[in-house]
């Protein structure tokens, strides 16, 4: 399957998963308040680092392994059975002391009920990493959107009746639940299989090494909530989330797409013997020239986005997300750093790079105790400034790639910027009120957003980078497509 058909089903996918998602979180946010929000997401942040020693690496083993038959896929199996379930019983069993140290009883509850996950994500998961690894991007495509269809509906219908914060949690279990039933039905007899111990010493030990990073990775994610929620309280975590919330909305989307493919597309590449650092340049020159500008119009944008989808009560987090989005602009080159590293073998120098940037964010967090959201916030530029220098250090040292190099085959991207941001200004300035009502804000944001679609696109044309091409292999399509109709 082609990188371009392989995208097109992906980001089909992620379409939808993103609709559905975001009308999710729309309505959850005026059904239910910003503490109890709060709340699960201090409870999914201990589940976080669950995850990652569920996972134990088999995923990334399965898509990078250089053979995957009935003996591996049983041995994958087993170790997710292993892991899940242990962590289960860990989970449910912990979950008072956890709940008494937040000082919240609703803690409890979460955990109680996303124990069950831990139960049923074996069956199946190991599954959705070999359809990944087969390019079974249609399959995956199908499964991904009904997964969020389930876990959509389910959610907002238990916010309705009443369920607070175990909403999203019910939502997540019905998730998993219609991910076992359609694969059962895709791959049968492979759902369950005997647990073994043929075969797992391979996969102990990439995933001892690959667990370690996830392990890194997942505190910098969830250090926020735990942390913020411990010396800032759950209202603090909420305000966090909805200004992180705005970024990952567009670019947790557009990232989960591009790695699904980049991802196994890239450890052929390079096994077949191809330049790993040409290779990431060509990758990052695609990349950048969407995420740089849209990031910016996130910054410029973010608050009469944030008052218009969840109302003026988050309208502290506006100043939080415009930072958040400029500091991702900062790290931008380096988003896929990770991933070809470790597609190139290259996983030990991934677990430096994480220690060194997840210790520094962690450590600005902390001063939570003496400062406020507001500052501490501007702190974590200091984070994005590492990760760009550590990574480059990196992908140096893996690729003999230099920053000057990058630079080079990137620097139109960053020249995309100023094009899709003059025309979103000058709206701004003219249309924009703080206190305007629903519809003002939606012509403003929609004015805002033709505006810069308009200016990206001149900015590609004008500067003559390589996304022109696909804009009019997309442009073609759809002309061709009017006139089969």
């Amino acid at each position: 399957m082609s990188v371009r058909k392989a995208l097109g089903l992906s980001a089909i996918s992620q379409l939808v998963n993103f609709v559905l998602g975001f009308a999710s979180v729309v309505i959850v946010s005026r059904l239910l308040t910003p503490a109890e929000i709060g709340v699960f997401s201090v409870a999914v942040s201990v589940l976080g680092f669950a995850h990652v020693f569920r996972e134990f690496g088999v995923g990334q083993y399965l898509v990078q392994a250089k053979v995957v038959g009935r003996e591996q896929l049983r041995a994958a199996f087993s170790l997710t059975l292993f892991f899940s379930w242990s962590i289960a019983a860990v989970l449910y069993l912990g979950r008072i002391p956890l709940a008494a140290f937040y000082n919240h009883e609703g803690i409890a509850e979460v955990l109680a009920l996303l124990s069950l996950n831990f139960v049923l994500l074996p069956f199946g998961t190991p599954l959705l990493s070999l359809l990944q690894r087969e390019l079974k991007f249609g399959t995956l495509a199908v499964v991904s959107i009904c997964n969020s269809v389930a876990s959509t509906t389910t959610t907002i219908v238990a916010a309705l009746a009443g369920e607070s914060y175990l909403s999203m949690a019910w939502g997540a279990i019905a998730g998993h639940i219609t991910n076992i039933v359609l694969l059962n039905f895709i791959r049968r007899g492979e759902i369950f299989m005997f647990p073994t111990f043929k075969g797992l010493r391979e996969i102990v030990k990439f995933g001892s090494v690959s667990s370690l990073v996830s392990f890194l990775s997942e505190i910098g994610a969830s250090a926020p909530d735990l942390i913020l929620g411990r010396t800032l309280g759950f209202s603090a975590v909420a305000y966090y989330s909805r200004a992180a919330g705005l970024r990952k909305m567009v670019l947790g989307q557009l990232a989960t797409l591009v790695n699904k493919v980049y991802f196994p597309s890239f450890a052929k590449n390079v096994r077949s013997g191809q330049n790993p650092a040409e290779l990431y340049s060509r990758a990052m020159n695609y990349l950048l020239a969407i995420t740089v500008p849209t990031m910016g119009l996130l910054a410029l944008l973010a608050e009469p986005l944030i008052i218009f989808l969840f109302g003026p009560q988050w309208e502290r987090a506006a100043p939080l997300a415009t930072l958040l989005c400029v500091f991702s602009i900062i790290s931008a080159p380096y988003s896929m750093a990770n991933l070809s590293l470790v597609a190139s073998g290259n996983i030990n120098r991934v677990l430096h790079v994480q220690l060194a940037i997840q210790g520094l964010r962690v450590a600005i967090l902390a001063t939570s105790i003496w400062f406020s959201l507001e500052i501490v916030v501007p702190l974590l530029g200091l984070v994005a400034i590492a990760e760009a220098v550590f990574y480059q250090n990196a992908l140096h040292k893996a690729f003999q790639l230099t920053f000057m190099t990058l630079m080079s085959k990137t620097r139109t991207c960053f020249v995309l910027l100023p094009f899709a941001l003059i025309g979103p200004a000058v709206a701004m300035y003219f249309l924009y009120r703080p206190d305007a009502d629903a519809l003002h804000l939606l012509i403003t944001l929609a004015a805002s957003g033709t505006l810069a679609l308009g200016g990206w696109l001149l900015g590609v044309w004008t500067m003559r980078h390589p996304l022109q091409t696909e804009v009019l292999t997309v442009l073609k399509r759809l002309r061709l497509g009017k006139s089969h109709g």
